[in-house]
């Protein structure tokens, strides 16, 4: 009787872990689908919109080199003046928040 008790125990202790890792396989099928279908979704709009838009995103490259060469390449200063801007603006959008309370 204790030989049979322990067969039905690993039996269902087997079916268990079929289940699990069952429920891990679909699992990481159906979220692993939905990441797949999302970046493509993602690429295809980005390039969708890249074609509307045109040259857009040299446009910033642009920018940004053209940004570099006024400053001879010096990043550092780039940073020390985008602190100071985003402090000031984080400043003053606090000094708003305060007079409207």
């Amino acid at each position: 009787m204790k030989g049979e008790a322990g067969h039905m125990l690993h039996n269902e202790k087997s079916k268990q872990e079929g289940h699990i890792w069952g429920s891990m396989r679909r699992t990481a099928f159906i979220l692993g689908s939905g990441l797949l279908s999302f970046v493509a979704f993602w690429n295809s709009v980005t390039w969708h919109l890249q074609r509307f838009w045109g040259a857009s995103g040299y446009f910033w490259q642009a920018q940004w080199e053209r940004l570099l060469t006024t400053f001879e390449g010096k990043e550092w200063i780039l940073f020390f003046i985008g602190r100071d801007l985003v402090s000031q603006w984080d400043g003053s959008k606090q000094r708003v928040n305060s007079e409207i309370s």
